[in-house]
């Protein structure tokens, strides 16, 4: 970092209900005032997860950081500015060094990096929080309308980069091109194989472990909606119409809490229904055989619980999956996630059914075109296409 100031994401929880959100603050510890209103209003305003809050504040303290260091007047950019912070980015290795977690390490920030410290997708997702923070410094006045017009109309979507034309070389007087960059190529998401899948269920050293693990590959759920389903979330029965429920088949539900002890919020304020398969059932079964050999475990009405740490019976935490994840890529030798199996999943589905919306419906996607990354083709299936074809013909090459 070349400024002075530094700002940071920092969680907080409210004194009164227990509430957890995120905000940032410098390295004093002072709040900034714009950014943890515009974070609150994620919260309580736009009904976003408290994970999103967490990624949106990070974002907002590197821009934050950049701006105080380049003197740029942080609710009202320009669009040079913001293009001039994107190559920032692109340089600038990353300040990530969360505990626990096999996260990106940063280098001596005196290192010149030669690569590109961010890839396109990560800083367009930043820009795009940048925008969506002066939108909202807009609304409160604190910035003129003009200022998220421009920004909406160059930014949004892709950074802006400066050409100049032949006329420099030539001697004539230069003309500075402003473009948007082309759309990039959309690159699939990472996911793993099904031996990946396997390895990771072999390496897991016992069963609610090895239910995470095949429950996050056969529903494709977030981290926080598997972390807070309760008991009467799962109708794992061929009917559940004595328990008021009209879907056929062994099927879960995923509801939207605030109130979750281990702040496992799912994203989406809608529920969805989504179907389980046999196999699962039977991995459930063998779990809540284990569970429900703890006492306390047995009292609690959340189905992921601790069974070996104290406090026994209380609900895990999306972190402690996270850091279960981190366990066993030692085990097994690669780099898997959680959301990998998501990821893993969606493809699954989007290649054996090709219908995007029924991906959407799945995953809880608010958009189709959210799901549409799933339908990329794979090597094997190209390979597979070409051959057909070429058997199909009978003309000979000449």
């Amino acid at each position: 970092m070349f400024g002075v100031v530094e700002f940071w994401a920092e969680r907080t929880v409210s004194s009164i209900d227990g509430r957890e959100g995120w905000t940032v603050v410098d390295g004093s510890y002072v709040e900034h005032e714009r950014a943890a209103a515009w974070l609150r209003m994620l919260l309580d305003s736009q009904g976003r997860s408290v994970g999103t809050a967490r990624v949106y504040a990070g974002r907002l303290a590197l821009y934050l950081t950049w701006a105080a260091a380049a003197g740029v007047d942080p609710v009202a950019p320009e669009v040079d500015q913001l293009a001039g912070f994107a190559r920032w980015l692109e340089r600038t290795p990353s300040r990530k060094h969360r505990a626990g977690r096999e996260r990106r390490r940063s280098p001596d920030p005196k290192v010149v990096v030669l690569g590109s410290a961010r890839s396109a997708a990560t800083v367009e997702g930043i820009l795009a929080a940048v925008v969506e923070f002066v939108r909202f410094c807009v609304s409160r006045g604190w910035c003129a309308p003009a200022v998220a017009e421009r920004l909406s109309v160059r930014v949004e979507l892709r950074f802006v980069s400066r050409r100049w034309d032949r006329g420099e070389r030539e001697g004539r007087p230069a003309v500075d091109r402003r473009v948007v960059r082309r759309r990039r190529a959309e690159q699939p998401p990472s996911m793993l194989s099904r031996d990946q899948v396997a390895y990771l269920v072999d390496a897991c050293s016992n069963v609610r472990d090895r239910f995470i693990v095949e429950g996050l590959y056969a529903t494709g759920l977030r981290v926080s909606e598997l972390c807070g389903l309760h008991l009467a979330d799962l109708h794992l029965v061929p009917s559940a119409a004595h328990l008021g429920c009209k879907v056929v088949g062994a099927h879960l539900h995923v509801v939207r809490r605030e109130d979750n002890e281990n702040g496992a919020l799912a994203k989406s304020v809608w529920p969805r229904v989504l179907p389980v398969t046999k196999d699962l059932v039977v991995c459930h079964d063998a779990y809540r055989f284990e569970r429900d050999g703890v006492a306390e475990a047995a009292e609690s009405d959340y189905l992921l619980v601790n069974l070996w740490r104290r406090p026994l019976g209380r609900a895990l935490s999306p972190d402690g999956v996270e850091r279960l994840f981190v366990r066993l890529s030692a085990r097994v030798g690669f780099r898997a996630r959680p959301h990998m199996l998501r990821h893993s999943f969606a493809s699954e589905v989007a290649m054996a059914s090709k219908d995007p919306a029924l991906v959407k419906e799945l995953l809880g996607h608010a958009s189709v075109s959210s799901s549409d990354v799933y339908l990329h083709a794979r090597w094997d299936d190209m390979r597979a296409a070409v051959d057909g074809q070429y058997a199909a013909s009978e003309r000979p090459f000449r």
